[in-house]
């Protein structure tokens, strides 16, 4: 049928806190995560709902997430205002792992909290924007 035509429920992926964040692989394989429930970042099987992946100690909830095209890299950005970009190729190999590649807190007024809110990328794919809770909006280039 029509838009959104023919969806069904296929796996429920489960957390122990809220799940802040979401995205999908290009080969639609893989399901990724973001949460609060101090396991941050994991990567899910699809359609299995095995969890192929995960990255705690971020201290803090992955708030935010989205994909940096021109890289090929998932971005991440947390309650702290940090925002990191994940190698994802070797998911869907034999030893499936996230591999930070970079990392950027992004600069506060000294005892400020900034929250990444929200992450897109530009359009042609080689920038990100970064939505702050404070109002601010910041591109990554």
């Amino acid at each position: 049928g029509g838009a959104g035509g023919g969806w069904s429920h296929r796996v429920t992926l489960t957390h122990n806190a809220g799940v802040m964040c979401l995205a999908l692989s290009r080969s639609r394989r893989i399901a990724f995560t973001g949460s609060n429930d101090g396991q941050g970042l994991r990567a899910w099987a699809l359609p299995s709902g095995a969890c192929l992946a995960h990255v705690g100690g971020f201290g803090c909830a992955v708030s935010a997430m989205s994909w940096h095209i021109a890289s090929h890299c998932l971005a991440t950005g947390t309650e702290d205002g940090t925002v990191s970009l994940w190698d994802t190729a070797t998911l869907e190999g034999e030893a499936p792992e996230l591999r930070q590649v970079h990392s950027l807190p992004l600069d506060q007024p000294q005892g400020m909290h900034v929250e990444v809110v929200c992450l897109t990328p530009s359009a042609d794919g080689t920038a990100l924007f970064c939505g702050l809770d404070d109002g601010n909006i910041v591109l990554l280039s």
